[in-house]
């Protein structure tokens, strides 16, 4: 099999996931509200920021739609910015949890 094949069809399947992901995170967030709302805005945008490293993917290195911008692979920058956010999140979760 080719392996640009697969590793496209990982990439569409990460941005599916981080899709469907945002929306359950989103109506578990209208649903509970509070503090915990605020926790879960942060974990969306983390999942925002991993779906958006894997639409960079895509774009920028497997399809070569557009240049990169300054000739940059921002790719690892998202997904360090998207572990960030989880770490602030749960952090957030751990003081929700020692209330």
């Amino acid at each position: 099999m080719n392996i640009f094949i697969v590793t496209v069809t990982i990439d569409l399947i990460g941005i599916l996931v981080g899709i469907i992901s945002i929306g359950i995170i989103a109506k578990t967030r209208s649903q509970l509200g509070g503090v915990v709302g605020k926790g879960l805005n942060i974990l969306i945008w983390g999942v925002l920021f991993e779906t958006s490293a894997f639409i960079w993917t895509i774009v920028f290195s497997r399809f070569k739609l557009f240049p990169a911008p300054f000739g940059l692979d921002i790719h690892h920058l998202l997904m360090t910015v998207a572990m960030v956010l989880f770490v602030v999140a749960a952090l957030r979760f751990s003081k929700i949890a020692k209330l």
